[in-house]
């Protein structure tokens, strides 16, 4: 998947439970959705919350029937495609659950209808909206590889639906697809599996979204995963691997070459589509300087004189600050004072970018007692 442009997923079953924590988590970090589930007042909840965070395409029905199948690949045709596909949409089947010698046949027929042969059906109703790349997510159960009594319909369904996908990702290398057991949750249809138990000890659903997401945004090979096994240590936010700030900017070309040619920041990525161009840059290692208003404009004083700089600043190290501003003068920016030498030993220089953006240029000579350069 190109990582660097919007995603579609199709998520069936997003009313609640696993559906819904994992649209939650994918508009947050801006994923366009379509969602499905049976109950439309649900639904419809499950929609408005999540329209606050992204574009969300709610369409109300049952898997099973073919017309909403098509409704939802018409949606995903107007999306543009989509990048992943989820089928969550499950069904238990009788509660309590009856041993197989007692299971109503005509109810085993729908159980495997949802949860087996449904989900083959939206990937066929689909086939051709799949993204290069895309990412195609059958939810299964432990259920489908242990003998728990009573779980014989639920359980065996979800068997077919794993051999089911491994024999579509053998027939079709060029996807991704993934049979994942979430594990134990905290949710409706397991309490409906318990109906006399007390599961407030079972985790909630978002503690099986993290290895989801590790699913739709990584590399891994199609096969059979359990998500909780997926969550590495080090994603944690305290193992943030790459800073990246994002300009909005109105002379593209422009911009690249002082960026690229002048500062001598190096291309990590190109592209031009048809939603728009981007660049990646690689700026060496990166620093976040928090400041309050205090310190924001005694800095400026410094730099230039005068309180000027807004939310934002660009600090960038080089080796001639001298060089270096007049090559980015050159380009157009605007110098907003001279080379200063600063109370904490570098050498500091202010410009304007002809977007408006404020960069200083600093000549780092000695550094603070922790080894950090202010800026």
């Amino acid at each position: 998947m190109n990582n660097d442009l919007p995603h579609t997923a199709l998520v069936t079953g997003a009313s609640r439970g696993l559906g819904l924590a994992l649209a939650h988590r994918l508009a947050s970090v801006g994923w366009n959705l379509i969602i499905d589930a049976r109950g439309e007042s649900a639904l419809e909840a499950a929609r408005a919350g999540l329209s606050e965070q992204t574009r969300v395409t709610a369409i109300p029905g049952d898997v099973t029937d073919e017309k909403h199948r098509r409704k939802l690949a018409g949606a995903a045709h107007e999306a543009g495609g989509l990048d992943a596909l989820v089928n969550n949409a499950s069904v238990l089947g009788p509660s309590p659950q009856p041993s197989l010698l007692d299971y109503p046949l005509d109810v085993l027929e729908e159980v495997y209808l949802t949860n087996t042969i449904s989900p083959l059906a939206v990937i066929q109703a689909v086939r051709d909206e799949l993204n290069p790349g895309a990412r195609i997510i059958n939810i299964t159960s432990d259920a489908a590889v242990e003998p728990y009594e009573g779980w014989g319909g639920y359980g065996s369904s979800k068997a077919a639906l794993e051999q089911l996908s491994n024999i579509l990702a053998a027939e079709n290398p060029d996807l991704r697809v993934y049979h994942v057991d979430p594990g134990d949750m905290r949710t409706q249809m397991h309490q409906e599996a318990f109906p006399d138990e007390d599961i407030s000890d079972r985790p909630l659903p978002e503690e099986s979204v993290p290895g989801l997401m590790r699913l739709l945004n990584g590399d891994l090979p199609s096969g059979r995963y359990q998500a909780r096994n997926l969550i590495e240590p080090d994603s944690s936010p305290k193992e943030l691997r790459e800073l990246r700030v994002a300009l909005t900017i109105d002379d593209f070309d422009g911009a690249a070459a002082f960026y690229r040619d002048e500062l001598g920041l190096t291309v990590v990525k190109e592209w031009s589509e048809s939603q728009g161009r981007g660049l990646i840059l690689e700026a060496g290692p990166a620093t976040i300087e928090l400041v309050d208003h205090s310190q924001a404009a005694y800095i400026d004083e410094i730099e230039a004189g005068e309180r000027i700089s807004g939310p934002v600043r660009l600090a960038f190290e080089v080796p001639d600050i001298g060089a270096a501003a007049d090559a980015l003068q050159n380009r157009g920016a605007k110098a907003l004072g001279g080379s200063v030498e600063t109370p904490w030993g570098d050498l500091n220089r202010r410009l304007r970018t002809a977007e408006g953006l404020q960069i200083t240029l600093y000549q780092s000579q000695d550094s603070n007692a922790d080894g950090k350069e202010m800026a």
